[in-house]
Formats: structure tokens, sequence, C-alpha cells
């Protein structure tokens, strides 16, 4: 008897000490590993999520590791941008204003739209409009290489019976796009850095913080290089605007239409007998009822104020 309650007792205790073994066990697993799931623990040996970007090579890598990523996070300065870009060349926005005098505004606009298209442009825009005295005018916008400006230019005058007025403009925007170079260099290197940190991290939240910022240095180039293109195009383009206005021109057709006359004539005479009749008409029905009215009441007091007078005459 004794000897089967010793078996049992040495049972129970071992079987305690293998709980205690996997207890011991497990609570290692899920304080290290499994610690990854939350956003404010961190692995044995890594750093936190503020201690990655302010100081990448804190993460717990290779020596290798952390002298290939040095060299690629520290940042470009000014100096080392400027010298690593190609020399450009200047990158002005030209404009031109026309304002001419044409026989005829729409053989000029076609004559203008010859011209950009033969100087490597084209039309960019067309308005035109015609006033009460048959004048048209209007304006077409066109766009040529910076190159051919001045001999586009040139030849649109020469459309022209009269030039009213004319004007070139320029804008050297040559630092503007070569800042905007330097930029668009140092953010894709800083984007590239974040995906070297993005494929070494370890950590659930690192992976998180380290995709938000690959996101806005995105945002930021994509933002840069819309910038850069716009400038591109407004430097490769010049922009001419002529305005014309027609030379007056008086013709019969145009200045004498006796038939429009005599129906605007005709419309005149009709109005006035319409007003006529709605005269006699007020005058029947309302003035000559409230004058006889009137007339009638004026009479009656002469009639009274008569007899008063000769009885009181009378009686003296």
């Amino acid at each position: 008897m004794l000897r089967k309650v010793l078996k049992i007792s040495g049972g129970v205790i071992l079987a305690l000490i293998m709980l205690l073994i996997l207890a011991s066990f497990f609570s290692r697993i899920f304080s290290g590993t499994g610690g990854n799931l939350k956003s404010d623990e961190t692995m044995p040996g890594l750093p936190g999520r503020d201690a990655i970007f302010s100081n990448p090579s804190s993460l717990n890598f290779s020596e290798s590791e952390k002298m290939s990523d040095s060299s690629s996070i520290v940042p470009f300065s000014e100096t080392e941008q400027l010298q690593d870009l190609t020399p450009t060349d200047k990158k002005i926005v030209k404009n031109g204003n026309l304002n001419l005098k044409v026989e005829s505004a729409d053989q000029a606009a076609e004559e203008i739209a010859e011209i950009a298209k033969n100087n490597g442009g084209e039309v960019f825009t067309s308005n035109f409009y015609q006033n009460q005295n048959n004048i048209k005018s209007g304006t077409v916008t066109v766009k040529v290489p910076v190159r051919n400006f001045e001999t586009a230019f040139a030849e649109m005058k020469k459309i022209a019976s009269l030039v009213i007025r004319e004007s070139t403009s320029g804008q050297d925007v040559t630092e503007q796009y070569v800042d905007l170079q330097a930029q668009l260099k140092n953010r894709r290197a800083e984007e590239q850095s974040f995906v070297r940190i993005l494929d070494q991290a370890r950590k659930i939240d690192d992976v998180l913080a380290i995709t938000r910022e690959l996101a806005r240095v995105r945002g930021n180039i994509e933002q840069l290089e819309g910038r850069i293109k716009y400038l591109e195009a407004q430097t490769d383009m010049s922009t001419i605007a002529v305005n014309l206005t027609e030379d007056q021109n008086i013709t019969i057709v145009d200045s004498w239409r006796p038939w429009q006359i005599i129906k605007e004539s005709f419309n005149v005479l009709v109005k006035g007998l319409q007003g006529f009749v709605n005269f006699l008409i007020r005058l029947l029905i309302t003035v000559i009822p409230l004058f006889l009215l009137w007339a009638v009441i004026l009479w009656l007091i002469y009639r009274i104020g008569k007899k008063i007078y000769l009885k009181i005459k009378n009686r003296k």
C-alpha cells in the first residue's frame, strides 16, 4: 500500500515539474518572438521605431550590412547634388504678344496656323467674334519651339496691314530647374535607403513605419517630377498670342438694306395705329363719360346757386 502511494506521489510531482518547465518555455516564447505583434514591444537586440529613423545603423544587422547601408542613407549636400548634375542648357520661358490689323481675319488665322506648323508648332486656342458693323476680331494663340520663336514672331508680323502693338517677354527658370533636379535626386536616394531598411526589418511595427515613410517620399518624388515636367514643357515650347482686327470695309450689301427698312417702317406704322386706336377706346369708354358726369354736376350747382341768388335779391 505504501509503495503504491509513493508511486502516485512521484507521478504527481513529476507531472508538476513538467508543467513548470513547459510554462517557463512558453512564457519565453511569448515575451520574445511573440512580442512582434505588439506596437510598443521590441525584439531583444533591436532598437525601437524612433531609433531606426534617427540612426538606421542601430538595427541588429551584420557589420557588412551596416557598412553597405551607411553610405546610402547619408543625404547629399547641396554642393554634391549640383556637382553630380549634368550641365543643362538655359531654361527660359518665352512669350510674345501681337496686336494686328488685317484685311481678312479668317485668312490671317489660316496663315498664322501655317506659320506655326512650318516652325514645328501648332495652334493652341482660337476665338473669333463679329460686331454690329460686321467687323470680325479674335485671338489666335500658338505654341512653337523656343529655338523658332523669333522666326515665327517675325513672319506673323508680315501678314498684318498694320502692327498696332508687339511685345515679348522671357523668364529664366534655370536655377529653379536645377534646384528641383537636386531635390529629386536626394529624394530618390532617400527612397532607396528606406527600401534597404525595409528589406532588413524584423518587426511588424518597424515595417509599417518604414512603409509610411516610403509612401511619403514617393509622394514627394512624384510631386517634384510633375514640377520638372511642367517647367520642361514651358521652356521647350514658347507661346505667341495674336490679336486680329479686320480693317473696316463698307459695301452696298452690308450698309444698305432697303427691304429691311421697309419692314421696320411698316412695323412702326402698325404700332402707331394700334396706339391711336387704343387712345380712342380709352377716350370713349373712360374720358367722355367722366366729362359728361362732371358737366352735369357743375350745371346743377350753377342752377341751384342761381335760384338762391335770385331769391335773396327779390327779398331785398
